[in-house]
């Protein structure tokens, strides 16, 4: 049977089993299906089929039929109107996302040709089909962008939203930690109630912003090292988890206390005695649960 044909029958319920199967091959299929879907969502008018059927083979007045049959045929353009917006709806909405794990980094180039890398255990959603006319999506964890120019960007996080037009910057939002730095260009920063602009060194970090505070020309887990100043040993070891996907089981150490230094991504043993021997700490590994104990007597 002809595939107009099927469809047609599909749409008049009219469909016996074997056509269904035969139905169910066709390259639409998909498509017609999710637009079923969509037109579920819509409530539209009742329409009496056997009245429709009577005014159309009844033998009124030629006036009355055409008014009938015009009635008719704009209850159904107006099916195929929403039938077609929600095709569109269905098909040019659709978000894309992007996740790395444990121990991974994802570089992934955007339509406009916009880089971004994403640091371990984050993820960006953005509307591909749509993504010309307007140039947003959405970060949790941590990224670096190098955007090209052109219209607005914008970066999503749940504590605050990172604008630009082309220029170079990272994006950080762990638990309630939201930290941006900009590399290149200038960077607008929206903050609960608060707005800043970022000059290249500059860093904005949970309401705070510190001018020209790094000479570093892009961030270090871009080179496979993970860099803190003043850090609380707490966000030390959940970042050396996300590197290496491990687990710390810590006894009798304040993990308030702050760190500064940094540890590499790449030789597990050597990232450890970075974060210990200054910390005077020592560690053991089972399996992936490291057990770390302080040297100083309690």
């Amino acid at each position: 049977m002809e595939k107009t044909d099927l469809i047609k029958k599909w749409l008049d319920y009219d469909l016996n089993p074997q056509e269904l199967e035969e139905f169910k091959t066709h390259e639409d299929y998909d498509k017609l299906m999710k637009i079923s879907e969509g037109l579920k969502k819509f409530k539209a008018k009742d329409v009496n089929q056997k009245e429709i059927y009577n005014s159309i083979v009844s033998k009124n007045k030629e006036t009355k039929t055409t008014s009938n049959l015009f009635s008719i045929i704009t209850k159904i353009a107006a099916i195929f109107v929403i039938a077609l917006g929600s095709y569109f709806f269905l098909f040019n909405n659709e978000t894309k996302t992007i996740t790395s794990g444990f121990a991974d980094r994802i570089s992934t180039q955007l339509p406009d040709q916009s880089i971004v890398e994403l640091n371990a255990v984050s993820s960006i959603d953005y509307q591909e089909n749509n993504w010309n006319k307007k140039r947003e999506l959405s970060l949790k964890g941590e990224a670096y962008f190098k955007v090209a120019k052109g219209s607005k960007f914008t970066v999503k996080t749940s504590l605050g939203n990172v604008s630009v037009l082309g220029t170079e910057f990272n994006v950080k939002v762990r638990d309630e930690n939201f930290k941006v730095i900009c590399y290149e260009g200038r960077v607008q920063v929206k903050h609960k109630n608060e707005t800043v602009e970022l000059a290249p060194g500059d860093i904005f970090k949970n309401g705070i912003l510190l001018k020209e505070n790094t000479k570093n020309l892009n961030p270090s887990w871009l080179n496979n090292e993970s860099e803190f100043t003043s850090e609380p040993l707490s966000e030390v070891l959940k970042e050396f988890e996300r590197q290496y996907n491990v687990n710390f089981t810590t006894n009798n150490i304040n993990t308030r206390q702050l760190f500064t230094g940094k540890f590499n991504h790449k030789d597990l043993d050597l990232a450890l005695n970075s974060i210990t021997l200054p910390l005077n700490l020592n560690y053991t590994i089972r399996g992936n649960e490291i057990i770390l104990k302080s040297e100083d007597p309690q």
